[in-house]
């Protein structure tokens, strides 16, 4: 009878696990998970985690563009080793009510060899979502790759949940404004796609300003790879090893 009881209490924890997977990282704690890389060449970035949030504050003229303007920060950590996977962001780039001027804060897929990089995410004093990216000196604005989103469908003065979808090549960029809403999908591009293959790029969180900028705060709720973190969830193993220890 007892161990009928704690087979049923196991299988009921398994589903609940299932159903709530941690994020990646969820930024608990009080220093940055062990995961992440700092890239802050001009040292414009100060970062704190507590009571569950990542927040930045950002130095003015944190600018990164074509190869060689490079004073935007980010934080990097090995993409899955797959073709195909999804990564979240939920990012509040309006701390202060409304989003500052002369900035970009969201989703990165960053190749430094190549100098390669797309960048999702509330732009400009909450102007809208975009996409904006750059291969060594072709840099492209949101009238170059047609991909955005009005602040009309997803409000920029609040959280914003980002997702980048990945699909061998393809890159698909979405957002939406709460948990519980239907994303938004701003469309999909394939000209950086070949640039992100197996052992060539990180992924992770940007942050950078140009000409006009302020200084900036940003905070974030959590960064999420569901391929992997569906994986990660802590205590997996004790659970499979009763299991073994039970059936025998």
């Amino acid at each position: 009878m007892k161990k009928t009881c704690f087979l049923l209490s196991l299988c009921m924890a398994l589903t609940i696990v299932g159903y709530a997977f941690p994020n990646l990282d969820d930024f608990n704690g009080t220093a940055l998970n062990a995961m992440w890389t700092l890239r802050d060449p001009a040292k414009k970035a100060t970062i704190k985690v507590a009571s569950g949030k990542m927040t930045m504050d950002l130095k003015a003229g944190a600018d990164m563009f074509r190869k060689g303007v490079d004073a935007g920060v980010m934080l990097l950590t090995a993409p899955p080793n797959m073709a195909n996977f999804t990564v979240d962001l939920l990012v509040n780039a309006a701390v202060k009510e409304t989003q500052p001027p002369a900035c970009h804060v969201g989703i990165v897929f960053f190749n430094e060899a190549d100098w390669a990089y797309s960048a999702w995410g509330p732009y400009n004093a909450g102007a809208d979502i975009r996409l904006e990216d750059c291969i060594n000196a072709d840099y492209r604005w949101r009238n170059e790759t047609k991909l955005g989103i009005d602040k009309d469908k997803v409000a920029v003065d609040k959280d914003v949940y980002l997702r980048i979808k990945k699909t061998g090549n393809k890159l698909e960029f979405l957002a939406k404004g709460a948990a519980n809403e239907q994303w938004i999908s701003a469309g999909t591009d394939e000209k950086l796609g070949p640039n992100y293959v197996s052992g060539k790029y990180k992924i992770g969180i940007i942050a950078k300003s140009w000409g006009g900028s302020v200084d900036s705060t940003f905070e974030f709720d959590f960064f999420d790879v569901p391929e992997l973190s569906a994986t990660s969830v802590l205590g997996l193993g004790k659970i499979a090893n009763t299991w073994a220890g039970i059936k025998h």
